[in-house]
């Protein structure tokens, strides 16, 4: 399927032009600093993912919280539909910091998908960055990942704040069905999460998956209701 054409009528909109121009992440500098902080605390050298990476800026800057030597593994998932040409211009981005394709394994592929071969691999990370669709449903699933976060590892989530709900009410869900997991730390919309203890079940089940299915239409309203009065304070703007 195609990548749609990107109209700039909304914030998220003209934050990713911004981002596909000049291959800088959507996060903002108080956000990164935030990142590399929680990166280069710590003696997490376990392996490192990123499930939506946008054109790869913000990986670069992840990328670049460590030396050759001490840089763990990275990962990126990501279906590469989110623009035109997307996966060429995350390879431009890496080349750009003196990055090879080596640098960072790019699994081109959903998030579900994604999880079920890493979690057949036994593969178990230190850090976690999720910043892929907003939608609840879609949060829920990525933060199935946590199941694969060792003791003592970091869970970030961008955009959480409440000009995205499904990010926001799915974090806050997870939290309080989570007790071995604590908010440490916030920038912006940037929140981490700290994994304190192993899980005594499942950290996301079919109860869990069932509450983004039932808040998925509601939300889903209320995104197209605010994206429609942004759209008309951006024509009024003009």
């Amino acid at each position: 399927m195609r990548p749609r054409p990107i109209q700039a009528n909304t914030v998220k909109a003209k934050k990713l032009i911004r981002c596909i121009t000049s291959l800088e992440g959507e996060m903002t500098s108080e956000e990164h600093r935030l990142l590399v902080d929680l990166l280069q605390s710590g003696k997490r050298r376990g392996m490192h993912l990123e499930i939506g990476t946008g054109a790869g800026g913000t990986l670069c800057v992840m990328l670049n919280a460590f030396t050759c030597e001490n840089r763990p593994r990275f990962v990126a998932v990501d279906k590469m539909g989110y623009f035109p040409n997307q996966l060429e211009i995350v390879k431009k981005n890496l080349a750009r910091y003196g990055f090879d394709e080596k640098t960072v394994e790019i699994r081109v592929a959903k998030s579900d998908a994604a999880f079920i071969h890493a979690e057949a691999a036994n593969e178990r990370y230190d850090f976690i960055l999720i910043d892929g669709s907003h939608k609840v449903r879609a949060v829920m699933g990525d933060l199935r990942w946590s199941r694969l976060v060792n003791v003592g590892g970091l869970i970030c989530l961008h955009d959480y704040s409440h000009r995205f709900l499904g990010v926001q009410m799915a974090v806050n869900h997870f939290l309080r069905r989570n007790q071995n997991y604590q908010r440490v730390a916030r920038a912006g919309s940037l929140i981490a999460l700290h994994k304190t203890a192993l899980a005594t079940r499942r950290e996301v089940t079919r109860s869990d998956e069932f509450y983004a299915s039932i808040l998925h239409l509601p939300l889903k309203l209320i995104t197209k209701w605010s994206r429609k009065k942004e759209q008309k304070w951006h024509s009024f703007c003009q």
